[in-house]
């Protein structure tokens, strides 16, 4: 009976072998068939040739995400022991690069295998390190360029000026990334040159939101409508006050009773516009209309008026303002 297995062993033995000799050198070791020297390479497995395409280049964006992981751990360390040494602003920078590399730019598949026996898919995803530091070189050269024009403000503080630096803050994490990836591909280190940038950027966006905003409405015996539009003007880093502003926005707040139901109701509508008193352009107007209403009161109905034109300002007013502040670029 043993004598029957021996055959049967034996060809087992002889198709792990050939199954052994048949998987490619890069599965276990991928800077065997890609030098280390010429190529940052990672391997990926899955239980489908697809699965294993997607991790491999998973894995290849991980090697960079974790240079940024690291760097991030030892700025908010040395932030912690030095004080103000790392801004809360480059935090922000670094963590937003990290998920910027999702996107990464220049990998490619360069070889499958299918391990019938084990039911496995490998994939291997490269970089070649000359043409990718090549091509990132030059995005970075044209994001560069593309950021000192955004924030030299040829035409004084203005709202354009304001949203013109805003597209620079964004532009600068994707110039953060190319000089991460730049730098890891054994290309020209240009980090430092990126992080003076962003201080740059950071100086005239802080520049640019020193605009005195004036508000002025009509209507507002207590206040209330102002202090809300002024809030929301703060929230975006904008200052406001000042009677000799260049920029106004102008309201008016009106409240009336509508006619009994049930309840007492009262009427208000809003109206708004940001004036720029040096062309006198209307730059953009905000408008809100709604009604409240009371059980007890016309009084207490017009009380709640008010409370509600405060809550409209401050959950519609932020939209408009950013949506016009990016339409301004």
């Amino acid at each position: 009976m043993k004598n029957i297995w021996l055959p049967v062993f034996f060809t087992l033995g002889i198709l792990m072998s050939l199954s052994a000799q048949n998987k490619p050198a890069w599965v276990d070791k991928p800077s065997a068939v890609y030098p280390d020297s010429l190529y940052v390479s990672a391997v990926g497995a899955g239980a489908d040739r697809r699965t294993a395409e997607k991790n491999a280049v998973a894995s290849l964006t991980s090697f960079f995400k974790q240079s940024v992981t690291s760097r991030v751990s030892m700025s908010d360390s040395e932030r912690q022991v030095n004080g103000n040494s790392f801004s809360e602003s480059n935090l922000s920078r670094s963590v937003e690069a990290s998920a910027a590399l999702d996107k990464l730019i220049g990998a490619e598949i360069k070889e499958t295998w299918d391990d019938t026996r084990n039911r496995v898919w490998y994939a291997a995803a490269v970089m070649e390190k000359s043409k990718c530091a090549a091509f990132y070189s030059a995005e970075l050269d044209k994001t560069v360029h593309e950021v000192g024009s955004l924030i030299a403000m040829p035409d004084g503080l203005n709202f354009e000026a304001v949203a013109q630096c805003k597209r620079a803050q964004a532009l600068t994490v994707n110039a953060d990334t190319y000089a991460l990836v730049l730098s890891m591909l054994d290309g020209q280190d240009r980090r430092q040159e990126i992080s003076a940038l962003a201080a740059d950027v950071n100086a005239a966006f802080d520049r640019a939101k020193s605009i005195p905003v004036d508000v002025r409405v009509k209507g507002d015996s207590n206040g209330r409508i102002k202090a809300a539009f002024a809030n929301v003007f703060t929230a975006e880093g904008l200052r406001t006050g000042g009677r000799n502003s260049r920029f106004v926005l102008e309201a008016a707040l009106s409240a009336s009773p509508a006619p009994k139901t049930a309840y007492f109701n009262t009427h208000y509508t809003v109206d708004a516009a940001l004036v720029d008193t040096g062309t006198g352009a209307e730059l953009f107007t905000f408008n809100i209309a709604d009604r409240e209403s009371h059980p007890a009161s016309q009084e207490d109905a017009d009380k709640r008026a008010l409370i509600g034109a405060q809550r409209s300002i401050a959950e519609n007013f932020p939209a408009a303002l950013r949506e016009y502040l990016e339409a301004s670029y």
